[in-house]
């Protein structure tokens, strides 16, 4: 089968056994990853409790209403 020339230049090879999980990444994501990975201390690592995700303190920048929908909409076009 031949491959497709995307698929040649990005293909990376993975040992799925020494690992609890996997993610599809590029060369230069891997190498981001890992350094991130031995600089730093999981979240799960952490002696605190998270109870909740990322709050912004702004929620009038995210949150918006039909009209103010459709005029952004309307100005994309």
């Amino acid at each position: 089968m031949k491959r497709s020339i995307f698929f040649r230049q990005n293909q990376i090879i993975s040992n799925f056994e020494t690992s609890d999980s996997w993610v599809v990444l590029s060369e230069i994501e891997k190498s981001i990853k890992c350094k991130v990975e031995r600089a730093g201390v999981p979240l799960k690592d952490w002696d605190i409790q998270i109870n909740y995700g990322i709050k912004t303190g702004y929620n009038e920048a995210f949150i918006i209403d039909g009209s103010k929908k459709k005029e952004l909409i309307d100005e994309d076009l």
